[in-house]
C-alpha cells in the first residue's frame, strides 16, 4: 500500500511541475543493459526471447532513480502482460537530439479499452493484474524529463513504447 501510495504522490508530483529530481548524467546503454540483465531470468522462465540494440554514449541529465524506475516499468509490463514465448527486442539510439528507448514485442498489444488513455493514473486492461499506474508513472517521469512516451501497435501484432528523453550533448561528447 505504501509503494502505490508513493507512486501516486510522484506522479502528482511530477504532473505538477514539482518532482524532486538529482539531475546526473546517465548513459541510458548503462542503465538498460543493467535492467535487462536483472530481468533475464524471470524473462526465460516465461520463455521469452530478449533481443537488444543498444548504442552505447547515449547519455541524458535525468535523475538516476526515476530513470531505473522507469525502465524497470517497462520492462515489468513485458513480463507481466505478455503471455510465454514472446520475443521482445530492445533498442536505443540517439536521433535528433534526443536519446529514444523503443521496447518492441510480438504480443497481444495493447488492449482497445486502454487506447489513448494509456497514460492516465488506474487505467488498465480488464485482465490487468497491475494497478494502472506504471505508464501514468513513465509518462510523468518523461515530461518532467523534457520528453514523451508514446505506445503503438506493432506491424504483424504486438506492441511498441518508444521513450524519449532529450541527450546532453556535453556528456556524450
Amino acid at each position: 500500500m505504501s509503494a502505490l501510495l508513493n507512486t501516486v504522490l510522484d506522479v502528482a508530483e511530477a504532473k505538477a511541475g514539482a518532482l524532486p529530481m538529482d539531475r546526473v548524467a546517465v548513459d541510458l546503454s548503462d542503465v538498460v543493459t543493467q535492467l535487462v540483465h536483472l530481468y533475464l531470468p524471470a524473462m526465460a522462465d516465461k520463455h521469452h526471447e530478449v533481443k537488444t540494440d543498444l548504442r552505447s554514449g547515449v547519455v541524458v541529465e535525468a535523475d538516476l532513480g526515476l530513470i531505473n524506475r522507469t525502465m524497470s516499468n517497462l520492462l515489468e509490463n513485458e513480463l507481466v502482460h505478455l503471455p510465454p514465448g514472446c520475443q521482445i527486442d530492445v533498442r536505443l539510439r540517439s536521433c535528433q537530439g534526443y536519446a529514444e528507448l523503443v521496447i518492441e514485442d510480438n504480443g497481444p498489444g495493447f488492449p482497445p479499452e486502454i487506447g489513448s488513455r494509456a497514460f492516465e493514473r488506474f487505467v488498465k486492461g480488464k485482465h490487468s493484474p497491475g494497478n494502472g499506474l506504471g505508464l501514468a508513472f513513465v509518462d510523468a517521469v518523461a515530461q518532467a524529463h523534457g520528453g514523451t512516451v508514446k505506445i503503438s501497435a506493432r506491424p504483424g501484432g504486438g506492441a511498441t513504447v518508444m521513450l524519449s528523453l532529450p541527450v546532453n550533448e556535453t556528456a556524450a561528447a
